[in-house]
């Protein structure tokens, strides 16, 4: 049974997964987060019928990852729900360098964990490092940038257009940027090279939003959605909700 959008949102609303170490051993295929509500877990990836979802690593969660002939299936109340394969993260996603730039932030969301972790900072030294071994593979396809917020928004956002600039004369491959967003940040980093921006709203409500990311502002987030997308243009601009736990991502 392959993957399709019911049962990816099916697997994410659970967000997680025991699996056979022995499987991940085989692919090498663990993950741990630095970024969100997932920051700190350690996680896998399954694709199939042409999606693919990350699951952190859980005994006690109600699907179990085992192997089914060559691939794998998860397995809930007993029932297999999806057949797949589990991908090998270059730099934690398939196909991605996926980086963090500042494992830590001021900012005190409430479902995060990131401002508890003390996380690390990135240099665009040690960025370039993770992004060519990820390179060495064979396998890079793209590059996602996201961040924490060491200092303050903009202080982020010069970092991201730095590192960007440092990336885009390097790799001809499509490069993601994910920050908080400020009054230039879409200007200033799509003229440094990004293919595509995102901002994450994390919930639409705003009493829930006001009560849960104290500091930020709902309504200057999708403001900021919809003038990116004169900047970046149709289907380069999008958002994550983490107060559901989504990892699909919403295209404005």
């Amino acid at each position: 049974m392959e993957m399709n959008a019911e049962i990816k949102a099916l697997l994410l609303s659970i967000g997680s997964a025991n699996i056979d170490e022995g499987l991940l051993h085989e692919i090498a295929g663990t993950t741990i987060p630095s970024a969100g509500p997932g920051a700190g877990l350690e996680s896998f990836f399954i694709k199939s019928g042409g999606h693919r979802v990350r699951l952190s690593i859980n005994k006690k969660s109600p699907l179990k990852v085992v192997r089914c002939c060559s691939d794998i299936a998860v397995i809930k109340d007993g029932k297999p729900i999806v057949t797949g394969r589990l991908e090998p993260a270059l730099s934690y996603c398939p196909e991605q360098a996926y980086l963090t730039i500042s494992g830590r932030c001021i900012y005190d969301c409430k479902f995060c964990p990131v401002p508890k972790l003390d996380g690390e900072v990135k240099v665009p030294d040690k960025i370039l490092q993770l992004v060519e071994e990820a390179k060495n593979t064979g396998q890079l396809r793209a590059i996602s940038i996201t961040s924490g917020v060491e200092k303050s928004t903009e202080d982020e956002v010069r970092k991201a257009v730095e590192i960007v600039k440092i990336l885009r004369a390097r790799y001809d491959v499509p490069i993601g940027v994910s920050v908080y967003p400020t009054d230039t940040s879409s200007e200033e980093l799509k003229e440094a090279g990004a293919t595509e921006i995102k901002y994450n709203v994390e919930t639409m409500d705003p009493q829930i939003f006001a009560k849960y990311c104290p500091g930020l502002s709902l309504e200057y987030v999708l403001s900021s959605l919809k003038e990116a997308v004169k900047i970046f243009g149709k289907n380069r601009v999008s958002s994550n909700s983490y107060w559901v736990w989504e990892r699909a991502m919403s295209v404005f």
